[in-house]
């Protein structure tokens, strides 16, 4: 398997990303990581975090000496076509690559795979699949960001291909589907959200209902369906809270020397905690809907979270994931 990884992509690079795909290739011999960016930068970075070591024969450089920041808009695709994003995008679409992770702008990076890769037949949005920790596993949250708006068909589609891809990716045949938001009652809500009720209910999926936003966290719902805007609010917010409570557990620990003591004795409780709950250990998003496996991840990402990102997209070529969907969605509009 080769995972391309755009070297440029995010507030750290290229060193977080250099040091999460040696990571990521030392753990996974049989598996190759194409670092895209500048040579000379990456190439830097790279030696830095191998530190005397020699490089892994599994990791490999293409040039890309275009550089997008963070900050620029889609028209940057254009005006950069060299850049790590394009250049990621082209790599799979060539067959040259079968995954992509990408950690720089959020935007762009929707329109670079979009552009090159295309959107798989019968798909009408492609969407964020984020998941989200709950106390009995992971509820998959979709769209997290990808579309500021939508329309109900939209949104009953990227229920569709959710279930399809925890099918696939988790073997959940029959995942529970929830539609979020303002209350539990089937008239509750705005149009868009009542006409989406409609069409996800006179669907064949395992529909649930209305839930709220308590409902994502408790591990009875497996995929929460969402317009993009509502979604990316859930998502950083998740985060937010994820991290002030292990700051505020962190600070309470420290206020005596006996619930200090009570924290060395916890101190496996709380990185289980961590483990569950820190949006690093997830890795990224998959873009799904797009004619190939797309992971997004956080633009803050550091060395763990690039080696989870990667071992993500692995799992997603490994499950056939865009295959399956693909074939899913086949049937569906022969069907019709």
């Amino acid at each position: 398997m080769r995972i391309a990884l755009d070297a440029m992509g995010g507030d750290k690079a290229p060193a977080a990303m250099t040091a999460g795909a040696l990571d990521y290739a030392l753990s996974q011999p049989d598996h190759t990581v194409v670092l895209v960016g500048p040579v000379g930068e990456v190439e830097q970075a790279l030696t830095a975090a191998l530190n005397g070591r020699p490089r892994p024969s599994n990791i490999e450089l293409h040039d890309a000496p275009d550089v997008i920041s963070m900050s620029e808009k889609i028209q940057a695709l254009k005006d950069k076509p060299n850049d790590g994003m394009n250049r990621c995008a082209r790599l799979v679409k060539d067959g040259e690559a079968d995954a992509m992770v990408l950690c720089g702008n959020t935007g762009c990076s929707v329109a670079a795979a979009q552009l090159h890769l295309r959107r798989i037949r019968g798909v009408k949005r492609a969407g964020i699949l984020t998941p989200l920790p709950t106390v009995t596993g992971t509820c998959w949250v979709i769209d997290c960001g990808a579309n500021a708006s939508g329309k109900p068909e939209h949104l009953a589609q990227f229920g569709e291909m959710a279930a399809s891809f925890l099918n696939s990716y988790d073997n959940r045949p029959d995942a529970k589907v929830g539609l979020l938001n303002i209350g539990s009652e089937d008239d509750k809500g705005h149009e868009l959200i009542g006409d989406t009720f409609k069409l996800l209910k006179d669907s064949d999926l395992n529909f649930v209902g209305n839930i709220e936003g308590n409902d994502i966290f408790t591990g009875e719902i497996d995929v929460v369906v969402c317009d993009g805007f509502t979604g990316n609010v859930v998502l950083k917010t998740a985060e937010g809270v994820a991290q002030a409570l292990t700051q505020i557990i962190r600070e309470e620990a420290r206020r005596s020397p006996w619930r200090m003591l009570g924290g060395l004795l916890m101190k496996g409780a709380f990185g289980g905690l961590r483990r569950r709950t820190h949006w690093s250990e997830v890795g990224g998003c998959l873009l799904l809907g797009v004619n190939g496996v797309t992971v997004i991840g956080h633009g803050r990402s550091d060395a763990r979270a690039i080696t989870n990102a990667l071992r993500q997209a692995e799992r997603c070529v490994s499950t056939k994931v865009i295959e399956k969907l693909t074939a899913h969605l086949s049937a569906a509009a022969d069907a019709a």
